[in-house]
Protein backbone atom coordinates (compact mmCIF):
# COMPACT_ATOMS: atom_id res chain seq x y z
CA UNK A 1 0.00 0.00 0.00
CA UNK A 2 1.31 3.50 -0.84
CA UNK A 3 1.98 5.89 1.48
CA UNK A 4 0.01 9.60 1.06
CA UNK A 5 3.27 10.89 0.13
CA UNK A 6 4.23 8.75 -2.35
CA UNK A 7 0.36 8.32 -3.97
CA UNK A 8 0.80 12.08 -4.19
CA UNK A 9 4.11 11.72 -6.63
CA UNK A 10 1.82 9.22 -8.72
CA UNK A 11 -0.80 11.45 -9.17
CA UNK A 12 1.44 13.88 -9.91
CA UNK A 13 3.86 12.28 -12.59
CA UNK A 14 1.75 9.99 -13.98
CA UNK A 15 -0.27 12.51 -15.30
CA UNK A 16 2.37 14.59 -16.62
CA UNK A 17 4.72 12.10 -17.73
CA UNK A 18 5.79 12.81 -21.28
CA UNK A 19 5.42 16.53 -20.26
CA UNK A 20 7.78 16.50 -17.55
CA UNK A 21 9.93 14.66 -19.61
CA UNK A 22 10.31 17.27 -22.25
CA UNK A 23 10.46 20.03 -19.85
CA UNK A 24 13.50 18.91 -17.79
CA UNK A 25 15.40 16.21 -20.27
CA UNK A 26 18.08 18.86 -21.64
CA UNK A 27 18.51 20.11 -17.83
CA UNK A 28 23.06 20.29 -18.62
CA UNK A 29 23.05 20.48 -14.83
CA UNK A 30 21.37 17.16 -14.13
CA UNK A 31 23.13 15.66 -17.00
CA UNK A 32 26.48 16.25 -15.64
CA UNK A 33 25.99 14.63 -12.49
CA UNK A 34 24.93 12.25 -14.35
CA UNK A 35 28.23 12.14 -16.38
CA UNK A 36 30.11 12.64 -13.22
CA UNK A 37 28.74 9.64 -11.67
CA UNK A 38 29.33 7.90 -14.67
CA UNK A 39 33.09 9.25 -14.84
CA UNK A 40 33.99 7.72 -11.11
CA UNK A 41 32.59 4.01 -11.89
CA UNK A 42 33.57 0.85 -13.89
CA UNK A 43 32.50 -0.20 -16.62
CA UNK A 44 29.39 -2.53 -15.58
CA UNK A 45 28.84 -1.06 -12.82
CA UNK A 46 25.21 -2.05 -11.27
CA UNK A 47 22.98 1.55 -10.49
CA UNK A 48 20.01 1.68 -9.26
CA UNK A 49 17.55 4.92 -10.47
CA UNK A 50 15.39 5.90 -8.02
CA UNK A 51 11.94 7.67 -9.13
CA UNK A 52 13.58 6.30 -12.74
CA UNK A 53 10.08 8.25 -14.79
CA UNK A 54 10.57 7.64 -18.27
CA UNK A 55 14.02 7.05 -18.45
CA UNK A 56 15.55 9.55 -20.18
CA UNK A 57 17.46 11.63 -19.60
CA UNK A 58 19.44 9.65 -16.32
CA UNK A 59 18.75 6.25 -16.94
CA UNK A 60 19.60 6.40 -20.90
CA UNK A 61 22.90 8.02 -19.95
CA UNK A 62 23.76 5.65 -17.70
CA UNK A 63 22.56 2.82 -20.09
CA UNK A 64 24.81 4.08 -23.14
CA UNK A 65 27.62 4.41 -20.84
CA UNK A 66 27.83 0.40 -20.54
CA UNK A 67 26.38 0.38 -16.77
CA UNK A 68 23.64 -2.29 -15.41
CA UNK A 69 20.95 -0.26 -14.56
CA UNK A 70 17.98 -0.75 -12.14
CA UNK A 71 15.21 2.01 -11.99
CA UNK A 72 11.87 1.73 -10.72
CA UNK A 73 9.27 4.82 -10.49
CA UNK A 74 5.69 4.68 -8.57
CA UNK A 75 4.08 5.90 -12.13
CA UNK A 76 2.93 3.24 -14.47
CA UNK A 77 2.74 5.08 -17.46
CA UNK A 78 6.41 6.29 -16.84
CA UNK A 79 7.95 2.74 -16.14
CA UNK A 80 6.14 1.82 -19.29
CA UNK A 81 8.30 4.28 -21.41
CA UNK A 82 11.27 3.73 -19.89
CA UNK A 83 10.61 -0.14 -20.63
CA UNK A 84 10.57 0.61 -24.27
CA UNK A 85 13.14 2.84 -24.91
CA UNK A 86 15.82 2.26 -22.27
CA UNK A 87 18.02 -0.95 -21.91
CA UNK A 88 17.65 -1.95 -18.42
CA UNK A 89 15.62 -3.29 -15.78
CA UNK A 90 12.46 -0.88 -14.68
CA UNK A 91 9.94 -1.91 -12.03
CA UNK A 92 6.99 -0.08 -10.80
CA UNK A 93 7.48 0.66 -7.02
CA UNK A 94 6.53 2.89 -4.37
CA UNK A 95 10.34 4.20 -2.77
CA UNK A 96 9.00 3.69 0.82
CA UNK A 97 8.36 -0.14 0.13
CA UNK A 98 11.26 -0.97 -2.31
CA UNK A 99 13.66 -3.53 -1.03
CA UNK A 100 17.34 -3.36 -2.38
CA UNK A 101 18.48 -6.54 -3.81
CA UNK A 102 21.75 -7.33 -3.88
CA UNK A 103 24.82 -4.35 -3.82
CA UNK A 104 24.98 -1.43 -6.00
CA UNK A 105 27.59 1.03 -7.37
CA UNK A 106 25.68 3.85 -7.14
CA UNK A 107 22.28 5.18 -6.56
CA UNK A 108 20.45 8.31 -7.59
CA UNK A 109 17.83 9.74 -5.99
CA UNK A 110 17.33 12.87 -8.62
CA UNK A 111 14.25 14.87 -7.73
CA UNK A 112 12.74 12.00 -6.67
CA UNK A 113 11.66 12.96 -2.80
CA UNK A 114 9.97 16.24 -3.70
CA UNK A 115 6.00 15.12 -2.10
CA UNK A 116 8.04 12.73 0.85
CA UNK A 117 7.92 13.79 4.40
CA UNK A 118 10.92 14.58 6.25
CA UNK A 119 10.72 11.42 8.04
CA UNK A 120 9.95 8.94 4.93
CA UNK A 121 13.44 10.69 2.96
CA UNK A 122 15.44 10.29 6.10
CA UNK A 123 14.16 6.44 6.63
CA UNK A 124 14.51 6.22 2.56
CA UNK A 125 18.24 7.28 2.08
CA UNK A 126 19.66 5.66 5.12
CA UNK A 127 18.14 2.38 3.49
CA UNK A 128 18.92 2.93 0.43
CA UNK A 129 22.48 3.78 0.86
CA UNK A 130 22.85 0.83 2.95
CA UNK A 131 23.02 -1.15 -0.23
CA UNK A 132 26.19 0.91 -1.75
CA UNK A 133 29.20 -1.29 -1.66
CA UNK A 134 32.44 0.05 -0.62
CA UNK A 135 33.54 3.25 -2.46
CA UNK A 136 29.81 3.40 -3.83
CA UNK A 137 28.30 6.56 -4.98
CA UNK A 138 25.25 8.42 -4.16
CA UNK A 139 23.81 10.92 -6.38
CA UNK A 140 21.20 13.26 -5.18
CA UNK A 141 19.31 16.22 -7.20
CA UNK A 142 16.77 18.88 -5.27
CA UNK A 143 15.68 22.26 -5.10
CA UNK A 144 17.25 23.73 -1.99
CA UNK A 145 14.93 25.68 0.41
CA UNK A 146 17.19 29.12 0.87
CA UNK A 147 15.76 30.94 -2.12
CA UNK A 148 12.26 29.88 -1.31
CA UNK A 149 11.71 30.04 2.37
CA UNK A 150 12.61 33.35 4.24
CA UNK A 151 9.77 32.86 7.51
CA UNK A 152 12.14 31.00 10.51
CA UNK A 153 9.32 29.34 11.20
CA UNK A 154 8.33 27.19 8.47
CA UNK A 155 12.07 25.86 9.37
CA UNK A 156 12.56 22.41 11.80
CA UNK A 157 14.85 23.67 15.04
CA UNK A 158 18.01 22.93 13.14
CA UNK A 159 16.97 25.08 10.11
CA UNK A 160 17.67 22.12 7.81
CA UNK A 161 14.35 21.37 5.98
CA UNK A 162 10.90 22.38 5.55
CA UNK A 163 7.57 20.16 4.74
CA UNK A 164 4.64 20.66 2.90
CA UNK A 165 6.04 24.13 1.05
CA UNK A 166 4.38 25.23 -1.75
CA UNK A 167 7.09 25.61 -4.43
CA UNK A 168 6.22 26.12 -8.25
CA UNK A 169 6.34 22.92 -10.09
CA UNK A 170 5.27 22.96 -13.80
CA UNK A 171 3.11 25.63 -13.87
CA UNK A 172 1.31 24.68 -10.24
CA UNK A 173 2.54 24.79 -6.63
CA UNK A 174 3.70 21.94 -5.49
CA UNK A 175 3.67 20.78 -1.70
CA UNK A 176 7.36 19.97 -1.51
CA UNK A 177 9.79 18.87 1.14
CA UNK A 178 13.44 20.86 0.58
CA UNK A 179 16.26 20.90 2.60
CA UNK A 180 18.66 23.66 2.43
CA UNK A 181 21.47 23.40 1.14
CA UNK A 182 23.83 23.07 3.94
CA UNK A 183 21.32 20.88 5.16
CA UNK A 184 21.77 18.47 2.56
CA UNK A 185 25.37 18.38 2.67
CA UNK A 186 25.17 17.61 6.65
CA UNK A 187 22.34 15.02 5.99
CA UNK A 188 24.53 13.12 3.44
CA UNK A 189 28.07 13.43 5.66
CA UNK A 190 26.60 12.42 9.01
CA UNK A 191 25.88 8.91 7.51
CA UNK A 192 29.73 8.64 7.34
CA UNK A 193 29.43 9.11 3.50
CA UNK A 194 32.48 11.38 2.02
CA UNK A 195 31.12 14.35 -0.43
CA UNK A 196 33.09 14.19 -3.54
CA UNK A 197 31.06 17.04 -5.96
CA UNK A 198 29.05 19.44 -5.78
CA UNK A 199 26.91 22.05 -7.69
CA UNK A 200 24.35 24.62 -7.33
CA UNK A 201 22.77 26.32 -10.87
CA UNK A 202 19.81 27.89 -11.92
CA UNK A 203 17.68 26.00 -14.80
CA UNK A 204 15.39 26.88 -16.65
CA UNK A 205 12.84 24.06 -17.66
CA UNK A 206 11.65 24.07 -21.48
CA UNK A 207 8.21 24.97 -20.33
CA UNK A 208 6.32 28.05 -20.64
CA UNK A 209 4.49 27.35 -17.62
CA UNK A 210 7.45 27.01 -15.42
CA UNK A 211 9.60 28.99 -13.85
CA UNK A 212 13.48 29.62 -13.22
CA UNK A 213 14.81 26.67 -10.88
CA UNK A 214 17.65 27.01 -8.36
CA UNK A 215 19.27 22.70 -7.84
CA UNK A 216 21.34 21.41 -6.25
CA UNK A 217 23.40 18.00 -7.07
CA UNK A 218 25.83 16.19 -4.60
CA UNK A 219 27.98 13.38 -5.26
CA UNK A 220 28.94 11.05 -2.02
CA UNK A 221 31.35 8.03 -1.26
CA UNK A 222 30.56 5.41 0.99
CA UNK A 223 34.34 4.91 2.06
CA UNK A 224 34.31 1.56 3.43
CA UNK A 225 32.14 -1.32 4.27
CA UNK A 226 31.09 0.05 7.97
CA UNK A 227 27.69 0.46 9.04
CA UNK A 228 26.03 3.81 8.55
CA UNK A 229 24.86 6.32 11.33
CA UNK A 230 21.14 7.23 10.76
CA UNK A 231 21.40 10.76 8.78
CA UNK A 232 21.12 13.65 11.54
CA UNK A 233 18.88 15.33 12.29
CA UNK A 234 16.43 12.70 13.10
CA UNK A 235 12.91 13.10 12.54
CA UNK A 236 10.38 14.74 14.93
CA UNK A 237 8.54 12.24 17.54
CA UNK A 238 5.30 12.86 16.57
CA UNK A 239 3.22 13.35 20.38
CA UNK A 240 0.86 10.91 21.29
CA UNK A 241 -2.32 12.56 22.23
CA UNK A 242 -3.46 12.24 25.80
CA UNK A 243 -5.86 10.39 27.15
CA UNK A 244 -7.98 11.00 30.11
CA UNK A 245 -8.87 8.40 32.65
CA UNK A 246 -12.12 8.93 34.45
Amino acid sequence: MSTPGALAGLQTFDELNIDYEKAYHDNPFKIACVKKVISLLPLGSRILDVGCGTGIPVSELLSKAGLEVVGFDISPKMVELAQTRVRGFFTVSDMLEYKPEGKFAGILIIFAQLQLSYADLHSVVHKLADALEEGGLVALGQMPGDSHVKDEAHWDETKTYVEDYDAPFMGKMLPTLMLSAQGQRDFLSSMGLEIVSETIDMFQPKNEKCVPEEQQYIIARRPNEQPLAEPMPLPRVKKQPRTTIN
